[in-house]
C-alpha cells in the first residue's frame, strides 16, 4: 500500500468517525436500546464490513431504516417480557438471526436481484422512512403521553430541537466563509452542532430531559460483564420465541439488503469500481452478528457517510476500518459526556436525518418541469406516493413488494418507464 493512500484513508476515517459517532448515538436513542448501543454499532460495524464486505470504499453503521424497525423490536420486547434481561435477550436474538439471514443471502448469491427493484419504489420507500422518523420524533417532542416522551418545559425542548436543526444547516455555510478549506474538512458538522448545543444548555443550566446511559454501564468492565446476561439463553432460545423473532429479522434483512446494495451501486458509480454484492451481504451479516453480541443495534451501508468518506479522500478498505477504530476511540473519550446531551438535541439531529433520507429530487423536478401535465409522470408520482404512505403507515416489506408488483403491472399494460431511465435528462 502506498504511504499517501494510508494517510488519506486515516484522515478520511477521522473526519467520518465524528459523524458516525454522533449519528450512532442518535440512532441508539431512537431505537430505544440507548445511546451506548448506537455508538457501539457505529464503531464495530464499519470495522467488520471494511474487512469482509464487498464494497471497496463505504461506511456501514446504524441507519434510519434499520433503526426504525429496531425501535419496533425493542418496544415489542419490553411490552411482552416482564423481565428486562429476557427482553434484551429477545432483542439480541432478533439481531443475531438477521446476521445469519444475511450470511445465507450472500452464500445463495442473491445480490444480483438489487438491480430489479424499480427506482420509483426506492424513492417512495426512502421518503416513507423519512415520514416514520418525523412522526416518531414529533410524537416524542409534542405529545406527553407518548412512550419515552420528553420531560421538562415543552417550549424549551422545542426551541433546543429547532436550534439544533438550524445549526446543522448553517454550520457548513459559516465555516465555509470563516475557516480555511484544509481545516474545514476536519469539522464534523453534526457533531459540532451537538457540541455547541450541549455547551449552551450546560452553561445556562437548562433543566430539560437528558440522555441516559444504562445505569448498569458505568465502565467498560461493567459493559463486558453485562454481555453474558444479554446473550440469548435457554429460556429465550426456544422455537416459539425464534418464530416470534423471525418476522422482525426478515424485515431487517430486506432493509439491510436495500440499504447496503443501493449504496454499493452509488459508490460503484462514483468510484468507477465494481462491488461484489454477495460478499457485501456476507460482510453485513458478520458485522450485525458482532454488533448484536456486543449489545449494539443493527446497521447497513450508509449512503451519506460513504459518499463523505470518498469526498474526504478515502482510497482503500483501510478508510472504513479506520472510521470504525477511530469511532471506538471517540466512544472511549466521550462516553462519560453523553449524559450531558439533551434528548431534544438528538431529536433535532434525527429530524435532519429525515430530511436527508427524504427523496426530494423527483418532487422538485415534478414541480419545476411541470411534469404534472404529463400522464406518465403522474403515474410515477402516484407509485412513489403509494410506496411512501404504505411504508410509513402500514408495513415496510409490504410497501416494497406491493409497490414493485404495481410498477411491473403498469409497465406491462401502460408502458410505464422507471424514473431511472429518464430523470437524469430532465433535472
Amino acid at each position: 500500500m502506498k504511504k499517501h493512500n494510508l494517510i488519506s484513508d486515516i484522515i478520511a476515517g477521522l473526519a467520518v468517525s465524528f459523524a458516525a459517532m454522533a449519528l450512532g448515538a442518535a440512532f441508539g436513542v431512537m431505537s430505544g436500546r440507548g445511546a451506548f448501543a448506537g455508538m457501539i454499532a457505529a464503531a464495530i460495524i464499519p470495522i467488520f464490513t471494511g474487512i469482509f464486505g464487498g464494497t471497496k470504499l463505504s461506511v456501514s453503521g446504524p441507519t434510519a431504516p434499520m433503526t426504525a424497525v429496531s425501535a419496533v423490536v425493542v418496544a415489542f420486547a419490553y411490552k411482552n417480557f416482564s423481565d428486562n434481561i429476557i427482553a434484551e435477550q429477545f432483542i439480541t436474538l432478533v439481531f443475531i438471526i438477521l446476521g445469519l439471514l444475511l450470511l445465507i443471502a450472500g452464500f445463495l448469491k442473491t445480490g444480483k436481484f438489487i438491480k430489479y427493484i424499480p427506482k420509483l419504489i426506492i424513492l417512495g420507500f426512502m421518503s416513507g422512512i423519512a415520514l416514520l422518523i418525523w412522526i416518531d420524533q414529533i410524537n416524542l417532542l409534542f405529545f406527553s403521553k407518548a412512550e419515552n416522551s420528553l420531560k421538562g418545559n415543552i417550549y424549551l425542548n422545542v426551541s433546543l430541537c429547532l436550534s439544533t436543526v438550524v445549526l446543522i444547516f448553517i454550520v457548513p455555510f459559516l465555516t465555509k466563509i470563516t475557516i480555511h478549506p484544509k481545516v474545514r474538512k476536519f469539522i464534523p458538522f453534526t457533531f459540532a452542532a451537538i457540541l455547541i448545543m450541549t455547551i449552551f444548555t450546560q452553561f445556562l443550566n437548562i433543566n430539560v430531559d437528558k440522555i441516559e446511559l444504562s445505569s448498569n454501564i458505568i465502565s467498560f468492565k461493567s459493559f463486558f460483564q453485562l454481555l453474558k446476561s444479554y446473550l440469548p439463553g435457554d429460556e429465550i432460545f426456544k422455537l416459539k420465541y425464534i418464530l416470534k423473532a423471525l418476522p422482525y429479522s426478515l424485515q431487517l434483512l430486506i432493509l439491510c439488503y436495500l440499504d447496503s446494495l443501493l449504496t454499493a451501486l452509488i459508490i460503484d458509480k462514483i468510484t468507477k469500481t465494481q462491488s461484489n454484492y454477495n460478499r457485501e451481504l456476507v460482510g453485513q451479516g458478520m458485522a450485525n452478528i458482532a454488533s448484536a453480541v456486543l449489545m449494539g443495534i443493527p446497521g447497513a451501508q450508509a449512503t451519506i457517510r460513504s459518499v463523505l468518506l470518498y469526498k474526504e479522500g478515502g482510497k482503500t478498505r483501510i478508510a472504513p476500518i479506520a472510521t470504525g477504530i477511530l469511532a471506538f476511540l471517540l466512544l472511549i473519550v466521550f462516553k462519560n459526556y453523553v449524559s450531558y446531551i439533551t434528548k431534544a438535541v438528538f431529536i433535532g439531529v434525527l429530524l435532519k436525518v429525515g430530511w436527508d433520507v427524504f427523496e426530494k429530487e423527483f418532487l422538485i423536478s415534478y414541480l419545476k418541469n411541470k411534469w404534472y401535465l404529463k400522464k406518465e409522470r403522474n403515474l410515477q408520482q402516484l407509485i412513489i406516493l403509494y410506496t411512501m404512505l404504505v411504508t410509513a403507515l402500514i408495513d415496510l416489506n409490504f410497501a416494497v413488494f406491493s409497490g414493485t408488483a404495481i410498477f411491473f403491472i403498469a409497465k406491462k399494460f401502460l408502458k410505464l418507464k422507471d424514473v431511472e431511465d429518464d430523470l437524469a435528462d430532465n433535472i
